[in-house]
């Protein structure tokens, strides 16, 4: 591996596994809870220069946008597997080669995704049950928002790169500049400008484009094995075929459990323009929760892949126990004072104690139990770096989407109008599918690492019958 990492790399590979794991995990902590800050410096921005109408508004699309943003994620997740795995095994040749894939599905999916929010805007929103009131708004900043996605896509996979090597520091710093900028800009488009949503989401993409500027240079300037070489910009077919095996798998996850979160969302929805504000607050507050407690488990992936790279399966089960109790000490710790203060943060962004009430119901909930989200997305970032990435995406698809269709339709709507507390009997789906899916992962994680050990000694065989022969 000598000549293969830059300064700014972690080794994987050999050295304290805690202290590898939280120099990667605590930027992409303060970069995700950061992003997700200028997120409530929208809402605040419009609060106080607009309205809490197009607070609701610019939180109509919070799922959606989640949504998408986890696509995206995911697919990128896709880029840092492999070329993790590769950088593992000491091949420049085929770091290059995915590199330059990466970066040419990064623009194709982001076109694709500009497409189909410009175009099916309104739609989504009414199929959200979107109030009347909210939905021209609500439109506007959706299709401004996905104009972006080109932009936000190439950010993600660069980072992505950068990540495979254990260099999170820059991705952070990246993104905390083009979030600064944000500010800046939501200022000057909301209070100067008097520009609603659009100025909101104007500010977003000019963030973004700063970001992702960065971004791209990095990759080029880098001194590691991660680096652009613009001679192999182009589709590989292996490449494309061994990002997408785990890219898409990732990125449907995350697309599935959010298209579940729109179905609670919408169920919300009917409760009400107040209903709909709360629940968007506690999103919001609900979304650096997220950031904290599953940041470990994307420093765990790169871990794993490049130890089941070179061969070195006990190190990989090591990074996943020792992550394990990493996410949940700041699961308990920091879900324990979210819920403590959930009615002093959602008053950040409303002063309509209703709004304030139905923000609280589902922050204390969901807040109170997000350790046991941040050890299942351990499992299965785990799962993705040993090259089984179906069975993450199955169990999201039985917990976190069919489950909450069952929850919602089958048990939720009809018991409605008799339970006393109809929402909170509605949130406790997350917990539920979450343990779940937890109990389910493992029972493929254990075989998956014996299987992984077996192979290992089989390749260490026939290369000692090699050497005597």
């Amino acid at each position: 591996m000598l000549g293969l990492k830059g300064k700014k790399d972690v080794n994987m590979l050999s050295g304290s596994i805690v202290k590898g794991l939280l120099t990667i995990a605590i930027p992409i902590m303060i970069m995700n809870v950061l992003q997700s800050m200028f997120n409530i410096i929208d809402m605040t921005v419009l609060k106080t220069y607009d309205t809490e109408l197009t607070v609701g508004a610019v939180g109509a699309c919070g799922y959606i946008i989640t949504l998408m943003t986890g696509l995206v994620v995911g697919l990128s997740s896709g880029a840092n597997v492999v070329i993790a795995r590769f950088i593992g095994q000491g091949d420049k040749e085929r770091v290059e080669r995915a590199i330059g894939t990466a970066l040419l599905l990064a623009v194709t999916g982001g076109v694709l995704l500009l497409i189909i929010g410009i175009t099916f805007a309104e739609v989504i929103l009414t199929w959200m049950n979107c109030p009347e009131n909210l939905l021209p708004y609500s439109a506007l900043y959706f299709r401004l928002y996905f104009v972006g996605a080109p932009i936000l896509m190439v950010y993600n996979f660069c980072a992505s790169i950068l990540r495979s090597t254990g260099d999170t520091m820059r991705p952070m710093l990246f993104l905390t500049v083009g979030g600064i900028l944000k500010v800046i800009f939501n200022y000057i488009f909301v209070a100067v400008l008097g520009m609603t949503v659009d100025g909101v989401a104007f500010a977003t993409i000019i963030s973004w484009s700063l970001s992702c500027a960065l971004g791209l240079l990095a990759i080029i300037k880098t001194k590691s094995i991660a680096k652009v070489n613009f001679k192999k910009l182009r589709f590989y077919k292996s490449e494309v075929k061994e990002i997408l095996a785990i890219g898409v798998p990732a990125g449907m996850q995350q697309a599935l459990y959010s298209i579940a979160n729109v179905i609670i969302s919408s169920t919300v929805n009917t409760y009400g323009e107040y209903a709909t504000t709360g629940i968007s607050i506690a999103n919001t507050f609900d979304g650096i929760l997220y950031q904290i407690v599953t940041a470990t488990s994307l420093a765990v992936m790169p871990y794993v892949s490049q130890n089941v790279g070179c061969g070195n399966i006990k190190r990989a089960k090591q990074a996943v126990v020792r992550g394990i109790l990493i996410t949940s000490a700041l699961g308990v710790f920091f879900g324990s004072l979210s819920a403590l203060l959930s009615g002093q943060l959602s008053s950040i962004m409303a002063d309509n104690p209703e709004i304030i009430r139905y923000s609280r119901q589902k922050m204390v909930i969901i807040s109170s139990t997000y350790f046991i989200c941040g050890i299942n997305d351990i499992i299965g970032n785990a799962m993705r770096g040993m090259h089984r990435p179906l069975v993450a995406m199955i169990t999201t698809m039985i917990y976190m989407c069919a489950l909450r269709f069952v929850w919602v339709f089958l048990i939720f709507n009809p018991l409605r109008d008799s339970l006393s507390d109809p929402l909170t009997f509605l949130y406790l789906v997350w917990p539920v599918g979450w343990t779940l899916s937890i109990a389910t992962l493992l029972c493929f994680f254990f075989p998956t690492v014996k299987k992984l050990e077996r192979e290992v000694q089989e390749s260490k065989k026939d290369t000692l019958q090699e050497a005597e022969n």
